[in-house]
């Protein structure tokens, strides 16, 4: 039993890292100087789930308020057959030919908290983030140039920073204990022409000791789109899937 009166969680920092087997889908696409197709992740590059981890900061430093850091980085290899011809970043891969993908997205989002409500079982707040998303795809394989083929290795990449805003609510559903608790949010921005995002996660939380929790529960880690430029890539990626980790809270 952790009783703080009417204070529904008296520690002022938390640190959470977490496993997280994610399940990547979506598609990229050449940026608007090279043209190209639309490559799915899934159907045209057999990429399937993997294991991975993403990590947060909680500090409250006054009552109402937080600072927070968001870390999640997605590292995804696979080599496959193409079913299709593809073109990507210039280069021409055709149906029968085997390639080497890989698929690097990096996320670091410093963000603010404000508790609207602060009660003694849960409270619901307002946060703000600021996602920088710093994405790349690189294609290897053998490809078609003015009717020569060659071993060939095309890249794209972009970095996108943007903001998102939504709801977070946590409780603790045993009367007087902080043994036990329900945390949950989601985050997210629509961009017009830009593109969008999406991310938000819930987890349920143990105590097996005063400080330290075990966690479990579901991630939508992002769910991004970028419609691309002439120097970037155009993609949408979507990572989810459940997670289970460690938190420390003091």
């Amino acid at each position: 039993m952790f009783a703080d009166g009417d204070e529904v969680d008296s520690d002022r920092l938390h640190v959470r890292a977490n496993w997280w087997f994610s399940a990547p889908g979506g598609y990229i696409k050449s940026d608007l100087n090279e043209g190209g197709d639309q490559i799915d992740l899934h159907r045209d590059l057999g990429f399937g789930s993997y294991s991975t981890f993403s990590g947060n900061l909680d500090w409250r430093f006054a009552r109402k308020h937080h600072l927070l850091l968001l870390v999640s980085p997605v590292n995804s290899t696979r080599k496959t057959t193409l079913n299709r011809q593809i073109d990507w970043q210039g280069e021409t891969y055709d149906a029968g030919v085997t390639v080497d993908t890989d698929i690097h997205s990096f996320l670091y989002a410093p963000g603010y908290q404000w508790d609207i409500f602060r009660r003694s079982q849960w409270y619901l707040a307002l946060v703000a983030q600021f996602n920088i998303l710093d994405t790349s795809a690189t294609i290897t394989g053998t490809a078609t140039v003015n009717g020569q083929s060659a071993e060939r290795t095309s890249k794209g990449s972009v970095i996108a920073p943007i903001p998102a805003v939504g709801p977070r609510v946590k409780f603790f559903p045993i009367p007087g204990s902080r043994k036990f608790d329900l945390d949950g949010g989601i985050q997210g921005m629509y961009l017009f022409g830009y593109g969008d995002f999406w991310a938000g996660r819930a987890t349920a939380d143990y105590a097996f000791a005063r400080h330290w929790y075990v966690s479990g529960g579901y991630q939508l880690g992002t769910r991004l789109s970028v419609h691309g430029s002439d120097n970037q890539i155009g993609l949408r990626l979507t990572q989810k899937g459940p997670v289970a980790g460690i938190m420390a809270s003091f």
